[in-house]
């Protein structure tokens, strides 16, 4: 709704070798995080269709 999903990409994470897609505002245009596409290693697979938001990103306005 009020995101958008960029292009996919592997990337060396932390735990392991995944492929993401940085999700963004649609208002503007600002990286708010990652979604998980695809975990290549087994025990990491329960990730995959989750997203990342990183928390200094998010705030409240108007509540």
């Amino acid at each position: 709704m009020n995101i958008m999903v960029g292009p996919k990409e592997d990337r060396q994470l932390m735990t392991g070798l995944h492929t993401v897609a940085d999700v963004y505002c649609c208002d503007c245009q600002e990286v708010l995080g990652w979604k998980y596409e695809r975990a290549y290693e087994e025990t990491q697979k329960y990730k995959e269709g989750k997203f990342i938001l990183e928390k200094s990103k998010i705030i409240k306005e108007n509540w």
